[in-house]
């Protein structure tokens, strides 16, 4: 029973220790998924549909879009056909809402140029972040 009593500890202690001692996978080539460097976490915007969907906007039903960001450069303004919102600079803020800013509400939209944002940027739910360049490289006609 003495020797019991002290094997039993001694065991504890090499199964504890054991586990803090590992390695955990380093330099044994099993690293299932992990890279070296740099993590980069994508998270998907939560107004991703589930399929591919082609959009017609209520203000030019007979065009098809595939992205999510339509930008009008003359007005400076931003469409989500995602959400079916525009989204403009107003006051010192980025506003969002399903109704027409007042910038544009008697401009037929359908003449305005426009252009699609890269599909980089349809998980970007705060595209505005990057109006300075949108401004810059796409120029009103």
């Amino acid at each position: 029973m003495k020797t019991f009593k002290y094997i039993l500890p001694l065991v504890i202690f090499l199964f504890i220790s054991s586990d803090f001692f590992a390695q955990k996978g380093k330099g044994h080539g099993h690293h299932k998924g992990h890279r070296h460097g740099k993590v980069v976490v994508v998270k998907r915007s939560s107004y991703r549909p589930a399929k591919v969907v082609v959009y017609h906007p209520h203000w030019r039903p007979k065009y098809a879009y595939n992205r999510r960001w339509v930008y009008f450069p003359r007005h400076n303004f931003y469409w989500d056909n995602w959400r079916n919102h525009y989204v403009y600079y107003n006051g010192g803020a980025w506003i969002s809402q399903p109704t027409a800013p007042p910038i544009i509400v008697n401009v037929n939209l359908e003449n305005e140029k426009n252009v699609e944002l890269k599909e980089d940027d349809d998980d970007v739910d705060d595209v505005y972040q990057y109006n300075t360049k949108h401004k810059g490289e796409i120029k009103p006609d």
